[in-house]
């Protein structure tokens, strides 16, 4: 078995170095009473100094920093003479599960021998509460899945009847029955597209595509998917957007969608004749702010929070028909806290509703760096 050169001494290092854990030797260092106030490193792995964050030998350890609460840590080792193990919570917040035992070293003062091991930040219990939220929306998400495939089929074939691609249809009638089929599949399907978003939004491990947006195009595409709407409804729509806007670092089709959702409720809620308008400028802070404003029937004070709640609606005096599906808010409060920022809504009843977008300073980016995550956010 000779010939490898190694001392026990040196064999010992070698594997203590080899490891995956933490592990290292401290020798106790008593204060002016006698009691152990320090510990010293005499030696540590790097295992060990990558828990720490720096070299180890020779620095100086306090006697219960590797101690939570009341329990027992390094000194009481020593003075019981027995091994301890214990979860502590270590600076930053991570959580470490230690092992120390008495250890002869080889000099005067008493040593112990400890060994670390990171179990990350811990996971908090999720309630009963939770878990059927969770369930609820995955089922949703599952759900508009099924019922888009069966109603794309309504929306193409309708579309083949509208067009008479094989031949007219015969009666005036029919092409009007197609037409509602169509405009009736249309909602539908708006409805499902909210129904996915919120369930999305509300599921944990939703992550975002995040990618450099330009808020001015995503502004004018929005308006462009509710200028139909408002042009028949005879509401005025137009733009404000600043020509010194930074990109926007965030998913698109949620800023899309927020844009849509929030154009197509003012649209809806604004009798003919009324106005509509979409802003967007840089904000003092350096963050980005949208807002559309109308002038249509406005919700009063005591209706607001039940506005952003899901399925929630308030009650005014709107024409037949134009109702909402209390879909639309939710989402977009929910897609806003996803990118760190919040919705802010004002109205007053008869004086129309503004609602807000504010976008945090870290998700704005100088269009010359339009390929890259800003600072903070990769």
């Amino acid at each position: 078995m000779g010939g490898t050169g190694l001392t026990g001494d040196a064999l010992a290092g070698a594997a203590m170095a080899a490891l995956a854990d933490g592990m290292g030797v401290l020798a106790a260092v008593h204060d002016a009473t006698g009691a152990i106030g320090d510990f010293e490193w005499l030696t540590a792995n790097r295992a060990a100094e990558r828990l720490f964050g720096h070299a180890l030998a020779g620095r100086r350890l306090r006697a219960d920093d590797l101690q939570d609460g009341e329990e027992a840590g390094l000194a009481d080792c020593l003075a019981e003479k027995q091994a301890v193990r214990r979860l502590v919570t270590a600076p930053g917040g991570a959580r470490w599960r230690i092992a120390a035992a008495p250890f002869d070293a080889g000099i005067a003062a008493p040593s112990v021998c400890v060994t670390l091991v990171e179990l990350g930040p811990e996971v908090p219990a999720v309630p009963e509460s939770d878990r059927a939220h969770r369930a609820k929306a995955e089922f949703l998400a599952h759900m508009s899945h099924e019922l888009r495939t069966p109603l794309n089929a309504v929306l193409g074939f309708s579309e083949v009847l509208l067009a008479e691609t094989f031949g007219p249809l015969g009666s005036p009638r029919y092409h009007s029955y197609a037409a509602d089929i169509h405009a009736s599949g249309t909602h539908l399907l708006s409805l499902i597209d909210g129904i996915l978003d919120l369930s999305q939004s509300e599921t944990p491990r939703t992550e975002m595509q995040e990618e450099a947006i330009n808020v001015a195009d995503a502004a004018r595409q929005a308006l462009a998917q509710v200028g139909d709407k408002a042009a028949a409804r005879g509401v005025d729509i137009g733009e404000d957007l600043s020509g010194d806007l930074p990109l926007l670092y965030g998913d698109a089709r949620a800023l899309q969608r927020m844009l849509t959702n929030l154009l197509s409720n003012a649209v809806k809620f604004t009798p003919s004749g009324g106005q509509v308008m979409l802003s967007a400028s840089p904000m003092p802070d350096g963050g980005i702010g949208l807002m559309v404003a109308d002038t249509g029937a406005g919700i009063a004070e005591d209706e607001m929070a039940r506005v952003l709640e899901p399925f929630g609606s308030a009650d005014m005096s709107v024409p037949r028909g134009t109702t909402g599906t209390g879909i639309g808010l939710p989402v977009v409060k929910r897609l806003m806290e996803m990118h760190g920022g919040r919705l802010d809504l004002y109205s007053e009843p008869g004086a129309g509703t503004t609602a807000i977008l504010m976008f945090p300073p870290r998700r704005s980016l100088p269009h010359a760096a339009s390929h890259g995550a800003p600072l903070g956010m990769a």
